[in-house]
């Protein structure tokens, strides 16, 4: 398979969808009728992680880890449809979340970034991988550059100082990389070298930052990154 893109306009705010690309809820990505066989969500991770994740989605472990899990994917999947239906125009109840929305659009970023794609789905044809990122930024003075971000909710958290946090940081250097690779297979003239994570919570909202405070993640970083996990899930995927 080889993906055939349109040219990239040179007006208008929205980046055209990957044709002959389809998600369906139930059965997966299909690019030109044909399926594709993974996920970066599945690609990134290890088979333990993948079993944890499976196991916990159906209580093996016990009432309460599934009971949390399945808040953080409803509070996810609101808080992502809000944003998804905002940067059109459109209303969505988010409800019991609208704090955590609110915040979600006041983040600083948005002062230097705009919305250019959201749930952008892209596919690497020749690997049979696929997956959806959250937002396609554009910055606003520098027009020729561009990002991937991904949207993260978290419950609330006070640190020792009484002032919000952002509790249960992870490293998602992973999860952007793929996000950049496929961007760069579908629009090989558009330079990708920013990437985000924006937190959000019912009392703050910040994008990932290091220790001194400056984003967490830099595009080649994650790149590699994402190569080590494709490599190590493709060897995994020879011993099944």
């Amino acid at each position: 398979m080889k993906l055939m893109m349109p040219e990239l306009p040179t007006t208008g705010k929205w980046l055209p969808t990957v044709p002959g690309l389809e998600f369906y809820q139930d059965s997966g990505y299909f690019y030109n009728e044909m399926p594709i066989s993974y996920r970066v969500s599945e690609v990134i991770q290890t088979k333990a992680e993948r079993d944890w994740f499976d196991k916990s989605r159906i209580g093996i472990f016990g009432e309460d880890k599934q009971v949390e899990l399945l808040l953080a994917i409803e509070r996810g999947t609101k808080t992502h449809e809000w944003f998804n239906h905002k940067v059109r125009g459109r209303s969505y109840d988010p409800t019991p979340y609208q704090d955590l929305c609110d915040h979600l659009a006041a983040n600083p970023i948005w002062e230097n970034w705009e919305v250019v794609a959201s749930e952008y789905s892209m596919v690497d044809p020749r690997r049979n991988i696929a997956g959806t990122c959250d937002l396609i930024l554009r910055h606003k003075t520098e027009r020729d550059r561009y990002a991937v971000a991904d949207i993260k909710t978290k419950g609330c958290a006070l640190g020792k100082s009484g002032k919000p946090i952002i509790p249960g940081q992870k490293n998602y250097s992973a999860q952007l990389g793929g996000y950049i690779n496929l961007l760069n297979l579908t629009w090989t003239q558009l330079k990708v070298e920013d990437c985000f994570v924006i937190y959000a919570t019912e009392l703050m909202s910040q994008i990932h930052k290091d220790r001194a405070g400056n984003n967490k993640y830099y595009w080649l970083d994650c790149l590699d990154t994402y190569e080590g996990c494709r490599k190590a899930f493709f060897r995994e995927m020879e011993d099944i």
